[in-house]
């Protein structure tokens, strides 16, 4: 039980690793805030926990308004009076089948407010809470190397950015004993046991699954990561130096 009584928003839930994330940290004791677009499929996640014996309330948002943000939080902080892990999953992908010159305003701005502006409202009124408990830990997503350059220029600049902005935060929230990190996958396909997740397969030579960014997730949110914070852990099976 690595997260017991902790309480965890997870920002963007449903989807790949927006379930297997919260399912795991619900199996590992964690109280979990369910916010994303999709009612429907976050309150069935929360339904879920719920009959597997955990806690868990839910709320359909649309998370590049700074308000639907708060909101979340503060349905954290309504339901279970604090906010412990801030888990930001929202974002899409547009793939870089065209050039910057090509890109119109429409796909630079749905990528910027999706995967960049919502990451900063759900840190922002996240950290509020945090700093004045004096812990918390936020776990960002941006994308492996690979990820960005697959992606069009707004995706690649959001993503990039993302690795900037929780360095800064890092830097800026330490003192409040506030760790900031941020995960870098790519390459991930369906999970094998989407609503069980498991340990990953031990092999390096596969695709990706949820279930390897969901227990990286889970180490930066344990006390295990006390001591890490600014960093950015690349989940892509060495596909960097391989």
């Amino acid at each position: 039980m690595r997260l017991n009584n902790k309480v965890a928003l997870i920002a963007g839930a449903g989807g790949r690793q927006g379930t297997a994330v919260p399912l795991l940290f619900a199996r590992e004791g964690a109280k979990v805030v369910l916010a994303g677009l999709d009612g429907d499929e976050v309150e069935k996640l929360a339904s879920l926990t719920r009959e597997r014996g955990g806690e868990a309330v839910a709320r359909a948002t649309d998370l590049t308004r700074e308000s639907d943000a708060e909101a979340a939080v503060n349905l954290a902080l309504e339901a279970f009076g604090r906010i412990d892990i801030l888990y930001n999953n929202t974002g899409i992908y547009i793939a870089g089948d065209k050039r910057g010159h090509e890109t119109t305003l429409g796909d630079w701005e749905t990528i910027i407010n999706v995967d960049l502006r919502s990451h900063f409202f759900c840190a922002k009124h996240a950290l509020a809470a945090m700093s004045k408990q004096k812990s918390g830990a936020v776990i960002n997503v941006a994308a492996a190397r690979a990820a960005r350059l697959g992606g069009n220029v707004a995706y690649a600049a959001a993503k990039t950015a993302i690795i900037g902005m929780t360095k800064k935060l890092a830097k800026e929230y330490a003192a409040d004993n506030i760790r900031v990190n941020c995960l870098c996958p790519t390459n991930i396909q369906e999970s094998p046991n989407p609503l069980d997740p498991q340990l990953p397969q031990q092999k390096i030579a596969r695709n990706g699954t949820p279930e390897d960014v969901a227990h990286a997730a889970l180490f930066l949110a344990s006390e295990e990561a006390a001591w890490v914070t600014g960093t950015s852990l690349v989940v892509d099976g060495g596909a960097e130096v391989l």
